[in-house]
């Protein structure tokens, strides 16, 4: 069996777009909606039920009732991944590990946590004898901060992702079946397309897929007006998607009624927040997944921080040298796979960060809790005192100029950091001394802050946006890991 290689699938990737976006708009829905139909298959394929049966069991059940449930489904996986994948009988027999030596969670810190380039390197390795190549998928991570990885999946792990994707849903009170808008992932429409539809009919899910990639003060009217008309109940898509949405809203000083927005992809900023919830009238609910699929977890209708699907995988944050940090200190994000036993990933950083609360939820559920939200390593800031501070912590400083369409903070040094933002008009001094002050006041008087206006944001491919870049490296430890608070609304009287 060969792994698929990503310049091989990057190369179908364009000529299977190439030709779809040189066909009529009715036949690339009617192709929208045959992908739909299959993917509806694979989705709700054997043991779809009783996975969402078990969902539902676990998520009242007791915390070590959750954990004795993970502890069977990682020894079942340790034992899968020791008889049929190359990769992981080295590295055990290299320690001298056998399957028999792994009882519980605890027992992982045996074996080492592995990368992005561990996973490519290793190649065909990676990969279980079980499995036949036509019988897996073969996905790709979205390359949001480097090189995409190729990743397969077994039937098996469509199907469970899809429960814990439901289960979601029902966290944020839409029905199964209900008008959905989507808004992220494959490019449905074409790039070159310049006249509306922005949008493709995935009737199979009841879906309206719109464009990341035509947003602009000339289209997003058409947007709008085909929200209204098909009656989405729901929107779901990246928070910069989302947000320019409510923006372009409060510039028309509007409002469209939904019943959830679910944001996904990237980081979600308080101020984001706040904007997409007045403007569509509804709370947000930010949700956090992998193409790697070893970690799923969501907010519930308390909006209190992540609960992490345990059922999913085992969730870990370590440190630089592989070890659990305390209870609400940051570190990396290490997932374990539980299901999909076609590419087991065991102790695996995806290059994301994030901490655990050691909390329960008011809402009684015993899932583990992820304070605030998972944020990629080098969306962190790193200030000249040794704290660190989640991206998303800088975001209010962007309400301190108007007009504001969409913005971007990068970290060039340790003690210095640009705020480029997209503007109708010239940012006035007042504002450049706003931000700032709204700056020195968080991150000290050591901080060089430059305020630049520029024509527009680069996003990735698939719509995707950054809005915080680090440039300086991260070690996890626990002297210099800071558990930061969030900040405050800049609208609040003790701030500029």
């Amino acid at each position: 069996m060969r792994i698929c290689k990503w310049n091989t699938t990057l190369t179908k990737w364009y000529l299977r777009h190439y030709v779809y976006g040189m066909l009529p708009i009715s036949v690339q829905n009617a192709l929208v909606r045959r992908h739909g139909r299959r993917s509806h298959a694979l989705r709700y394929g054997e043991g779809y039920e009783e996975m969402l049966r078990l969902l539902e069991t676990y998520e009242r059940s007791t915390p070590d009732e959750v954990r004795a449930y993970q502890d069977t489904k990682l020894r079942e996986i340790i034992r899968h991944a020791y008889d049929t994948v190359p990769y992981y009988r080295d590295v055990m027999e290299e320690r001298n590990l056998k399957p028999d030596d792994f009882k519980t969670s605890a027992d992982l810190e045996k074996l080492p946590v592995i990368g992005k380039e561990d996973v490519r390197a290793a190649g065909t390795r990676m990969i279980s004898s079980a499995f036949r190549k036509s019988e897996l998928q073969c996905a790709t991570t979205s390359a949001s901060t480097g090189t995409p990885l190729a990743v397969y999946w077994d039937p098996t792990i469509s199907v469970v992702n899809h429960a814990c994707y439901m289960r979601m849903r029902r966290w944020t009170g839409v029905p199964e079946g209900a008008p959905i808008a989507i808004m992220q992932g494959k490019p449905t429409v074409p790039p070159t397309q310049k006249r509306p539809p922005f949008w493709r009919y995935n009737t199979a899910w009841n879906q309206l897929r719109l464009s990341t990639l035509h947003m602009s003060d000339a289209n997003l009217p058409y947007y709008m007006d085909e929200l209204r008309r098909f009656g989405a109940r729901s929107l779901e898509t990246y928070p910069a998607a989302a947000y320019i949405l409510a923006r372009f809203l409060e510039s028309r000083d509007d409002r469209l009624k939904l019943d959830s927005v679910v944001t996904t992809g990237e980081p979600l900023f308080p101020l984001q927040r706040k904007v997409i919830e007045d403007r569509f009238q509804t709370r947000v609910f930010d949700a956090y997944g992998q193409a790697e699929r070893v970690i799923f977890s969501s907010e519930c209708e308390e909006h209190s921080g992540h609960h992490i699907y345990d059922e999913y995988g085992i969730t870990e944050v370590v440190d630089s040298d592989g070890a659990r940090v305390p209870d609400g200190c940051t570190g990396l994000l290490v997932g374990t796979s539980l299901h999909n036993r076609a590419m087991p990933l065991i102790r695996y950083a995806c290059g994301d960060v994030g901490a655990l609360s050691g909390k329960r939820c008011a809402c009684g559920r015993s899932l583990t809790m992820m304070e605030g939200l998972a944020s990629r390593a080098n969306d962190v800031v790193v200030l000249p005192d040794g704290r660190m501070l989640a991206g998303r912590n800088v975001g209010w400083s962007v309400r301190m100029i108007e007009h504001v369409k969409d913005w971007q903070v990068v970290q060039e040094r340790i003690d210095l950091i640009r705020m480029i933002v997209v503007t109708d008009r010239p940012v006035l001094d007042a504002e450049r001394a706003g931000v700032k002050e709204y700056f020195r006041r968080r991150l000290g008087p050591e901080v060089e802050i430059r305020v630049e206006r520029v024509p527009e944001i680069t996003k990735s491919p698939i719509g995707k946006a950054r809005h915080v870049i680090s440039r300086v490296p991260l070690v996890w430890g626990q002297a210099n890991v800071m558990c930061a608070e969030e900040w405050d609304d800049p609208s609040s009287p003790d701030t500029v």
